[in-house]
């Protein structure tokens, strides 16, 4: 499903509204000389007030939109929430319809995004320091980022994860931790997921896992990495995880609560609500009805990756990014969060194999595609101001995705378009 517009080009569009306004300006010309008296009283006497009447507008103009004086800090926030700059759409890309401005509590400041070197902050998706570091040796780039999984099997594991524990494990990392933690723990093998997510989720949406929260985020103040990203919950919106948002009312309460707890102990850390891409929620509703509030979230997150539908060419990428709810694209989420004053990300993405992979099977599947890493680097540049972070999902494993772009090589085409995309010298 795409983004409902008018019939024809957009340069179309904007012809016809020239000629529009252009017609209905030259009307209320004609007719404020008909009341001036007359063309030369129009001109000696009416023109001189219209210019310096326009004059004071716009200095006037100038004076509210020049930016004042305004300090930053360390702490992963801009000093202030400005309203984001107004960012130019190429016509492959056009802007979501806006809609009314949100309500509800105070926003959160606006976040900061991931410190980088480069054009953007980059990273990769790893288990372990020496997988990230062959990752940046190949694409000539360090990482600025890093996104790393607690484990999800009982709650010590996640308010104590293994990240940290050593060097190889990220506790000298000298970029930003995204971690992605589950509301609560899978249930076991054998489980009815449904009836535990129902449970579980009905306890969290009580405040009942806020004290869970709270440890985590003791957790990350010890480790030094206050101001990390912690994707809460992500992938909400499809079936394949226990927190799955089977009750959207029951999952907003759920999410609010852990990340209010988690506000609670570490102010400084960077809450990312993060959807996958072209998913409707359980029910099949859109994912953003679910949005938690811009109370409890500093970045609008997605997962895409090149399936459900692969872009075989420019007019496919453009297709399924612009795609709306209940099937969103990056473009539709880039556009969410200009509206509500957030940055975005993208932390996980990559290609997928066009062969023994579940997307292959419903041939769905991009393959080694360089189209689809040259979009997704123009995106990423066109859209830099406001991009927390983008890393690449990099697995060999073909009962998931099978996107490794080195260390195996399974997309040679793909691997090296990244590798002159990304290097440091391009």
């Amino acid at each position: 499903m795409s983004v409902t517009r008018r019939g024809g080009s957009t340069k179309e569009h904007a012809r016809e509204e020239l000629r529009y306004y252009g017609y209905e300006a030259h009307r209320w010309y004609d007719r404020v000389v008909e009341v001036s008296g007359g063309r030369a009283k129009f001109r000696s006497r009416v023109l001189p007030g219209v210019a310096v009447a326009l004059v004071l507008v716009l200095g006037l103009t100038a004076w509210a939109v020049t930016p004042k004086p305004g300090g930053h800090d360390d702490s992963g926030f801009v000093a202030a929430a400005p309203t984001p700059a107004a960012v130019t759409t190429p016509t492959a890309h056009p802007v979501v319809p806006a809609v009314s401005a949100p309500t509800g509590p105070p926003a959160r400041p606006r976040a900061k995004a991931a410190a980088t070197s480069g054009a953007w902050p980059t990273g990769v998706s790893a288990g372990s320091l020496t997988a990230a570091n062959t990752f940046a040796q190949y694409r000539g780039r360090p990482n600025d980022v890093v996104v790393l999984f607690t484990a999800r099997d009982k709650w010590g594991s996640i308010t104590g994860p293994w990240i940290g524990d050593s060097p190889n494990h990220f506790s000298t990392f000298p970029g930003t931790w995204v971690v992605a933690v589950p509301m609560f723990p899978e249930p076991p093998a054998g489980a009815d997921v449904d009836a535990w997510n129902r449970q579980h989720m009905a306890a969290c949406a009580s405040g009942g896992y806020n004290g869970y929260f709270r440890q985590f985020g003791n957790w990350l103040n010890r480790q030094g990495r206050s101001n990390s990203f912690v994707r809460i919950g992500w992938e909400f919106n499809g079936n394949w995880f226990a927190w799955k948002a089977l009750d959207p009312a029951q999952w907003v309460q759920c999410f609010r609560q852990e990340a209010q707890a988690l506000i609670a102990v570490d102010p400084q850390v960077r809450i990312d609500w993060t959807v996958n891409a072209h998913t409707p929620l359980p029910n099949g509703d859109d994912p953003f009805t679910v949005y938690p509030g811009d109370d409890v979230v500093d970045v609008i997150g997605i997962d895409t990756y090149d399936q459900y539908p692969p872009s075989h060419d420019l007019a496919s990428f453009d297709e399924q990014c612009e795609m709306g709810p209940p099937l969103p694209g990056l473009c539709y989420v880039i556009h969410f969060a200009e509206r509500h004053n957030k940055l975005f990300s993208v932390p996980e993405w990559g290609l997928v194999a066009d062969h023994n992979t579940k997307a292959a099977a419903a041939g769905a599947a991009g393959g080694d595609n360089p189209i689809y890493i040259q979009q997704m680097a123009a995106l990423f540049r066109q859209f830099k101001n406001i991009l927390a972070y983008e890393a690449y999902f990099n697995e060999a494993d073909y009962n998931n995705v099978a996107s490794s772009l080195t260390n195996p090589v399974q997309h040679p085409d793909g691997s090296a378009t990244y590798h002159q995309l990304w290097s440091r010298t391009q």
